[in-house]
């Protein structure tokens, strides 16, 4: 039941991601031709591209995070002969992974915290909607790393 919540919840991260790509990549292409061929600069547009590009850094890096294809260090569990001592590393690498989240989710609070009375310069929105992607990343990246690794608990070598 959670592992088909958790599937919905991330196809629809997926989706908002191609929305959020395609909003900048028209954003750019209007801003672009509006700034060269009509000299007329629109000055909300970079903000927008910015702020979107920002949560589908973090956000695509939870649904990368899911799907096992995160970037890591493997050379020393590689060589390693010992199946058991590749498991421990294994199981030691996702400890300090999920801590390193986990101290950004609440460190990213903090920012967010500081910075949601403060008001973006042209959108007028609040600063912190910015800084929000990396805490709600580093939330939906724990939340995908512990389904791939329930998904993947016997195969070492499918490592995130």
């Amino acid at each position: 039941m959670a592992n088909k919540i958790l599937d919905r919840f991330f196809r629809a991260i997926d989706y908002l991601l191609s929305i959020a790509l395609y909003v900048i990549f028209v954003e750019v292409v209007v801003e672009v031709s509006a700034r060269y061929i009509f000299s007329v600069p629109i000055p909300w547009g970079s903000e927008l591209s910015q702020t979107l590009l920002v949560w589908i850094t973090f956000l695509g890096s939870a649904v990368a995070m899911r799907q096992g294809e995160h970037l890591a260090i493997r050379f020393i569990r590689d060589i390693t002969p010992w199946p058991f001592l590749k498991r421990g590393l294994e199981i030691l690498g996702n400890l300090f992974l999920i801590a390193f989240l986990i101290v950004g989710m609440w460190s990213g609070y903090l920012v967010v915290a500081r910075t949601w009375g403060l008001k973006t310069t042209v959108l007028q929105i609040p600063a912190g909607i910015l800084y929000l992607a990396f805490p709600v990343g580093c939330f939906f990246m724990i939340l995908g790393l512990c389904q791939f690794l329930i998904a993947n608990r016997h195969n070492v070598n499918e490592r995130v």
